[in-house]
């Protein structure tokens, strides 16, 4: 090849590597959130009318691989909701596959939560390789209680964790809706749950945030409960809430709190929770965070994770409402789990056709000083790696 012919296809060979990485670079930012839906209640007539609720570990007994937690519901029979199970491989948090004996846990026979369940958080406790699956259930259309049950982990952290397996703890919810005062419940669900442990005392502390209904309202806010073992609770009322609530921070009036993630990021805890404004007229994920998980909690702008600003992503025919969010971090990377629905024709979120998303959380956002950035749906900031 003569001198000519040779600096000729060295210039195309740089302009196609030079035109690769640019295209790279513009399908790595195209300006697009990118989103999917992960679980489809088609072809599952036992979660026909929305799945809900994602509660995603990393197996314990396989590296690289995922168990995700999640409930639903039957567009036959809307009242009643379970739980079913599914993994996925870490490097491909979008492609999950689901259990053929889904659901795994139902309601059963006439106790207190023979009506309906739905899950609220799991936790695996290495100690006791097993799972601890707190649900709310109920005997009537509305879950009203706490309850937990608990299965081993087995040997594949997955194949074991079936109906067979997982056994409810104790004939009764381990926290109730409690009438008396200062807290004045008639019903208690959706809890989220967390444990660290305390050096000093050599013993787990158990943190439990619920939702709750009473004189306070309909799904008002946020409270505490806390536990040494998981199994025996005591509910703490915040005597700082100037509403005299006793909610851990002070939520927006007229807004519905129901299920939510609790998370922890460096020394920031942070919660991850669906809220209905204006009683539900827009269902949208939101965020408090706190560096005590007791005290001191402070919820974000309401706006500050609104899907309608997810780019490229956002339809009203499909993420109009946006519930049951949780973030996780995979991989070194973020996500945003949460049920959506479009917005349904007679504008009641009860009948809405939801659906299992994840979207990618590149844009990292200041929370409140001293505590740590967050990742959200959205691009990154200009500059940003």
């Amino acid at each position: 090849m003569n001198t000519r012919v040779w600096a000729i296809t060295l210039g195309l060979l740089a302009a196609w590597c030079a035109w690769g990485i640019g295209t790279a670079a513009e399908e790595t930012h195209s300006g697009v959130v990118h989103g999917e839906i992960v679980l489809e209640r088609a072809g599952h007539e036992w979660m026909s009318q929305q799945v809900e609720e994602p509660c995603i570990l990393p197996n314990p007994k396989v590296p690289g691989r995922l168990i995700m937690f999640y409930s639903a519901v039957s567009a036959s029979d809307r009242a009643v909701a379970a739980i079913g199970k599914a993994w996925a491989e870490e490097r491909d948090p979008f492609r999950w596959h689901q259990d053929d004996a889904n659901p795994i846990f139902r309601p059963v026979g006439d106790g207190w939560d023979s009506g309906s369940i739905r899950l609220d958080a799991v936790l695996y406790v290495p100690e006791e390789d097993a799972y601890y699956i707190y649900y709310s259930g109920t005997t009537g259309p509305i879950q009203d209680r706490i309850g937990l049950a608990i299965c081993p982990a087995g040997t594949d952290g997955y194949s074991g964790v079936d109906t067979a397996a997982i056994a409810r703890y104790g004939t009764a919810p381990v926290l109730a809706p409690e009438a008396a005062a200062p807290f004045h419940e008639e019903m208690a669900s959706q809890a989220a749950v967390m444990r660290e442990w305390d050096a000093a005392a050599q013993r787990w502390d158990w943190y439990m945030y619920y939702s709750y209904r009473g004189r306070d309202g309909v799904l008002p806010g946020i409270r505490l409960a806390t536990s040494h073992d998981g199994k025996s609770w005591t509910r703490q009322f915040n005597d700082d809430d100037p509403r005299g609530m006793g909610q851990i921070f002070q939520s927006t009036a007229n807004a519905y709190y129901e299920w939510h993630q609790v998370f922890k990021v460096g020394a920031t805890y942070a919660l991850c929770i669906e809220v209905g404004v204006e009683h539900g007229a827009r269902w949208r994920p939101v965020l408090a965070v706190s560096t005590d998980p007791v005290k001191g909690w402070t919820q974000l702008d309401l706006d500050t994770m609104l899907q309608t600003q997810w780019h490229g992503l956002y339809d009203d025919r499909t993420l109009y409402h946006v519930a049951t969010p949780a973030l996780y971090q995979i991989e070194g990377k973020w996500y945003l789990f949460a049920q959506a629905c479009g917005r349904p024709a007679n504008d009641n979120y009860i009948d809405g056709a939801w659906e299992m998303w994840a979207v990618t959380c590149d844009r990292a956002i200041p929370t409140r000083p001293g505590c740590a950035d967050l990742y959200i749906p959205g691009l990154p900031a200009p500059g940003a790696p």
